[in-house]
């Protein structure tokens, strides 16, 4: 077990430290905390090669104001050769933030001993070929799954049948019941509503943006991270044809042309989005995935030791 409470350095508040400290630079996006998780792991995975050790991420969570990670270590000179696969970097546009990732290492086809190899060059282009925008460059990160959801499933069904012994039972259990529902394979998030911030439009529901991205034969989920966080393996250039579709029905008020928001607009869409209820979309939920605050102005308190400073009442 590892926990990190240094968040404003892991978030990108300070990315020299956190390149210094946990050797990645962190990217200031909306999935800043599950980035957080990854960097942590990627640390620790950098760490175990060395001594010809492995990690395997049990269960890895942003919570209250830090983040924990439960991991496996196992030995094995030959298993450490594929690291280099659980590595990538991000790809994040300055305009319109969307993100792409690239693995650090391959797998050459034509060999039949899997040795992973150096990638090529990166994947995307100079601009952004949404809105034209730069890339900013992150990471490397931890780019395999987090979470053992197997492991999270039992758990969560063992605290259900002895919820009496538990006092946090409801703080486990939400937090069990959003790692068990997370797409394993699909690294960090987008976030709905800055996505329509960035195109000026309204919101569609989560119900109706769940159900084109399942309609265009993708999978999507929620986050334990952000309670906006929708997780897919849907690319970026397919959120955005589904936004466009959508403000085609929904539309907007005129903007400047230079505006990240108005270049993807002008562009039209390749796929024909579909916003009808789609089978095993979201569902009532029976318990909650993210519970209030304990308490009125809840959050981090002074540092231990660290006496109130005091001023005379004339000085106030």
């Amino acid at each position: 077990m590892c926990s990190a409470t240094d968040m404003a350095v892991l978030a990108g508040g300070n990315a020299e430290v956190c390149f210094s400290k946990y050797g990645s630079y962190p990217v200031r996006g909306k999935y800043r905390h599950e980035m957080a998780l990854r960097i942590l792991l990627a640390c620790m995975e950098s760490h175990a090669i060395r001594h010809k050790r492995y990690i395997v991420p049990v269960i890895s969570v942003h919570m209250d104001f830090y983040i924990r990670v439960f991991v496996r270590i196992f030995t094995s000179a030959s298993t450490v050769k594929s690291s280099p696969l659980k590595f990538s970097h991000v790809y994040q546009c300055v305009g319109c933030n969307s993100f792409h990732l690239q693995n650090v290492g391959r797998i050459n086809s034509k060999d039949k001993r899997n040795i992973p190899l150096p990638n090529f060059c990166p994947t995307v282009p100079q601009e952004c070929s949404e809105c034209g925008g730069k890339f900013v460059m992150g990471g490397p990160i931890w780019s395999d799954p987090i979470h053992d959801r197997d492991w999270a499933t039992s758990i969560l069904s063992n605290i259900r049948a002895t919820s009496g012994l538990y006092e946090a039972y409801a703080k486990i259990s939400a937090i069990l019941t959003s790692v068990s529902e997370e797409l394993p394979n699909a690294p960090l998030f987008v976030s709905l509503h800055s996505i329509c911030a960035t195109l000026k439009c309204t919101n569609p529901t989560m119900v109706m943006f769940h159900s084109a991205i399942r309609n265009a034969g993708y999978q999507i989920s929620g986050s334990h991270a952000d309670p906006l966080a929708l997780k897919t393996d849907a690319p970026m250039s397919v959120i955005w044809d589904i936004m466009r579709c959508w403000v085609k029905l929904h539309p907007v008020k005129s903007q400047p042309e230079n505006l990240p928001g108005s270049r993807i607009l002008s562009q039209e869409p390749q796929l024909q989005a579909s916003f009808s209820q789609a089978t095993g979309g979201l569902v009532a939920r029976k318990s909650p995935r993210f519970l209030p605050n304990p308490e009125k102005h809840w959050g981090p308190k002074m540092k231990a030791g660290r006496p109130l400073k005091i001023l005379p009442i004339d000085k106030l």
